[in-house]
């Protein structure tokens, strides 16, 4: 069975509550994970599989995501290499 690497997502919500995701790399086409991403931009809305059951989690709700490891095809407008101060 192939080996793929494991991806991670942390939504945290408005109330100040989070959660985390784990789940394997979706596709190896760089191309496709980058439209994925586009897509759930425009639908404003996060789709996940897990444990039998899907959970649609709208933007609404989201304060803001982290995902990891950082997309390689990532729009030009992203700021790269950048550190977080409190």
């Amino acid at each position: 069975m192939e080996n793929k690497q494991t991806r991670g997502l942390v939504i945290h919500f408005m109330d100040g509550s989070k959660i985390s995701v784990s789940f394997q790399q979706q596709t190896e086409d760089a191309y496709r994970r980058k439209v994925g991403v586009e897509e759930i931009m425009k639908r404003r809305t996060v789709i996940v599989e897990a444990e039998g059951a899907m959970q649609v989690i709208p933007f609404e709700n989201v304060k803001f995501m982290t995902i990891y490891p950082a997309p390689e095809l990532a729009d030009p407008s992203v700021i790269k290499g950048a550190t977080f101060n409190d």
